[in-house]
């Protein structure tokens, strides 16, 4: 189990010479994160909280002790050692009651005992995080054993044919499951981007699907007599009730109430579908199979709303009429590097499929042809490799069931691929910086200087140097870090290597430097980059 640190201190030197010196690999310890104060680690760690807070005490802007009552709030597993100056009773007082676990003046301070200090706090939280765990662990089978029971009850009345209503019944209170009941009014519940959900929440489908199904029912038990299954990463409630046109009515209510509360505790958005009521499992099949499997009826419904659920028609007109139209107003605003444009072409392009109503898997063929030309004319104009292989862009683009969905990661997906061509793409007309630029692209896992570049093109580095910051308004190492640094992006999203791994890899011999300039150019740490996407 690795565990995170972050290194908190508004001393460089201090930073820095810590950073280097501990054996953070050895230690079992991932170090994410240096900051110059405490107010700087709060905000850039909110997606990311780390296990283990080195920090001193006296730092402008928010001090080390009104950052760990915070950390500590958030996080009660939180370590955390301080480093300072303050050699009072009163400062070791505050640190005690915030469960620090040692407090260290720096006038003392070695490296071998920081490191005894961490392996000792190491050993303890893995044996923590270990017995919470086990104990999560055991919680989740117990309701997975239940679960399970119920999935399979769903099963068997989707594809069990001959069952009676009185055998249905029978078989569901066997399962510990009562729906004695007149009607059943059946509700399909959605999680919206699930894929995007599970990896910015390192959460795995069913755990989201558990804790949106604990806010469902408690919401509904206060209103309603009703079931809740899994199915797939899917959640079927069977709302049972004598008069459904009434509970249809408080349904919309109630449910809406229950899709808020989610959004709001969970920060996730959930869409709900609503079918015909049903009196009995021949019926309720017939409602239910396609509201479970034909996602092409939902693919033009909006997100985070509740809908009837209702058969759609789409058109058999051809898209491909309208293709090199598009295809010309995508390449060209990728070319000049205009995402507010690409924005523009894509809602333009989303708004005329709606109108046609094409159907989904003619548009979602479409959208794959599109973008396959367009990384195939980025390969041959910037000899770099493809982002996405055509496989792994079926995969993403077959596993999207909106157009809205679709339209939102098709805008991202240009607008990144846009990013890539006006950081890689070769604007001036010497021969000597075409050259320099190139190599950088060919050469970006190598450490490159200046001075190197310079007598590779044997050219004298002053004049190297004017020549390309006229060239490309910015100097030599910006490129080449720029070049770099969109590498590392690459790699933290499509591998999985460490952040450590990856510094070294494009050789960055400082990991400290790398983190900081990764934030300065991308606004977030690596490690926040990689919870983000």
């Amino acid at each position: 189990m690795v565990l995170t640190a972050i290194l908190v201190d508004d001393d460089y030197p201090v930073i820095r010479y810590l950073s280097q010196s501990v054996s953070w690999k050895e230690l079992g310890i991932e170090l994410i994160g240096c900051y110059s104060n405490g107010l700087e680690a709060w905000e850039s760690t909110q997606r990311n909280f780390p296990d283990i807070v080195i920090t001193d005490i006296g730092m402008p802007k928010m001090n080390g002790l009104e950052m760990l009552e915070k950390f500590s709030k958030v996080n009660p597993q939180l370590r955390a050692v301080i480093l300072s100056c303050h050699n009072e009773f009163v400062y070791a007082q505050q640190a005690m009651k915030l469960k620090v676990s040692d407090y260290v003046l720096k006038e003392s301070l070695n490296v071998e005992q920081l490191q005894h200090l961490l392996r000792n706090i190491s050993v303890d939280l893995s044996e923590e995080k270990s017995r919470a765990q086990e104990v999560m662990m055991y919680m989740q089978k117990e309701s997975l054993n239940r679960s399970a029971l119920k999935e399979k009850l769903l099963k068997d009345t989707l594809y069990q044919l001959t069952w009676t209503k009185e055998a249905w019944l029978k078989h569901a209170q066997i399962n510990g499951v009562v729906l004695d009941a007149r009607y059943y009014v059946p509700l399909v519940v959605s999680v919206d981007r699930m894929s995007e959900v599970a990896r910015s929440r390192k959460m795995n489908d069913y755990t989201i699907a558990f804790a949106v199904e604990n806010v469902l029912q408690e919401v509904l038990d206060s209103m309603h007599r009703s079931v809740i299954f899994h199915h797939n990463n899917e959640l079927v409630i069977l709302v049972c009730c004598d008069e459904p046109a009434k509970e249809r009515q408080l349904l919309y209510y109630s449910v809406s109430k229950a899709m808020k509360a989610i959004k709001e505790y969970l920060k996730i958005s959930v869409t709900c579908f609503i079918g015909r009521e049903a009196s009995g499992p021949e019926e309720l099949r017939k409602v239910l199979l396609p509201m479970l499997k034909e996602f092409s009826q939902r693919f033009y419904l909006e997100e985070s709303k509740l809908h009837a659920f209702e058969k759609s028609t789409f058109s058999s007109e051809d898209m491909y009429e309208e293709y090199a139209s598009f295809f010309s107003k995508l390449n060209d605003n990728l070319a000049m590097n205009l995402p507010d444009q690409l924005e523009v072409v894509v809602q333009e392009w989303a708004a005329w499929v709606g109108a046609n109503r094409f159907n989904p898997g003619d548009v979602k063929e479409w959208v794959l042809q599109l973008l396959m030309d367009l990384q195939m004319k980025t390969k041959v104009t910037l000899q770099v490799q493809q982002s996405h292989s055509e496989e792994k862009l079926y995969d993403v683009v077959n596993g999207i069931h909106t157009m809205e969905h679709l339209q939102s990661w098709i805008i991202q997906y240009l607008i990144e691929l846009s990013g890539k061509l006006s950081i890689l793409s070769v604007r001036s007309k010497r021969t000597e910086v075409i050259r320099a630029q190139q190599y950088v692209i060919q050469h970006v896992t190598e450490k490159l200087t200046l001075e190197d570049m310079a007598g590779y093109l044997n050219l004298n580095s002053s004049y190297f140097s004017r020549l390309f910051k006229r060239e490309t308004n910015q100097n030599f190492i910006e490129y080449v870090n720029r070049v770099k640094l969109q590498k590392a992006k690459q790699l933290l999203q499509q591998s999985n290597k460490t952040v450590e791994e990856i510094s070294d890899y494009l050789g960055y011999a400082n990991k400290s430097y790398f983190i900081k300039l990764f934030k300065r150019e991308i606004g977030m740490t690596p490690s926040e980059y990689t919870s983000w996407n």
